[in-house]
């Protein structure tokens, strides 16, 4: 389950949350990073994830993982409750993925899309187990690719947008969602082939997605890079918007969530190189 708006106006929600975001960037965050060197790998990536979206501190220790140009994500791998690590190195086409946060070396390796091809990560069947797939931004197809390595494609949205994966009804299925940067908006792929469209945050802030709650639905997210701040929107799909808010990390760091401690919440994460 998943695993990166308005326009010069916020919305009423995210309004009151920029005015709630005051939490100070802990001193965590303040070094940048040197190069870690890992037992066959030079990682450069350092991960710094939390358990809490009221803290600023990172709660699990720092790990280094993955290095420039791979594309990082997270999921659950190993069908265990919790999501990890992974990356996507754009250019080998090959997914990295590992079931712990001690960084280094990934534990599995799986060749998959083609050049151009955008990293997805999700429950495809509902077995509790994330698997990869790709998007082709010329197409604006998503191919989800199955543990025994099959294959099953769905076409949504305009071209070139970005792609993003959720369950946004609870049936333990992901699905698929497109964000439009220069609009800001979501647009929704529900189960029944029915959609769900609406604008949250300003132009090219970076989309997320997780389960903010607990109850088994995911729910989009936000992430303003000049603030560092992360914008959750709990209320999810509903018409009425309820927004939660921190401030994490610096500028310039690379926002993603999980659920970092199986316990069916998303949090959030960054990751500096």
């Amino acid at each position: 389950m998943r695993t990166q708006i308005l326009s010069q106006l916020l919305t009423a929600g995210v309004a009151t949350a920029v005015a709630a975001a005051v939490i100070a960037v802990p001193a965590v965050f303040k070094a940048k990073p040197t190069t870690v060197a890992a037992p066959t790998a030079i990682c450069t990536y350092q991960w710094y994830l939390s358990n809490s979206r009221t803290s600023g501190t990172a709660t699990i220790p720092m790990f280094a993982y993955g290095n420039t140009p791979m594309v990082p994500l997270s999921g659950d791998w190993d069908g265990a409750g919790g999501d990890t690590p992974g990356v996507y190195h754009p250019e080998e086409r090959k997914f990295f993925l590992t079931n712990s946060f001690a960084g280094g070396v990934g534990q599995v390796t799986i060749p998959f899309g083609a050049v151009g091809d955008r990293p997805l990560a999700g429950d495809w069947n509902g077995d509790g187990t994330d698997e990869i797939g790709v998007y082709t931004p010329s197409t604006a197809t998503f191919t989800r690719r199955a543990a025994d390595g099959a294959t099953s494609t769905i076409t949504y949205g305009a071209k070139y947008q970005v792609p993003l994966t959720g369950d946004w009804n609870g049936d333990g299925t992901d699905d698929v969602a497109t964000y439009d940067p220069p609009t800001g908006s979501f647009s929704f792929r529900l189960p029944d082939g029915t959609t769900r469209t609406f604008r949250y945050g300003d132009p090219y802030w970076k989309p997320l997605i997780g389960d903010w709650n607990g109850d088994g639905r995911d729910e989009p997210a936000v992430y303003n890079p000049s603030t560092a701040t992360f914008y959750f929107r709990v209320s999810g799909l509903d018409p009425t918007e309820t927004t939660q808010s921190i401030r994490y990390g610096d500028p310039g760091d690379l926002p993603l969530v999980g659920d970092w401690d199986a316990n069916k919440t998303s949090t959030q994460g960054i990751i500096r190189y």
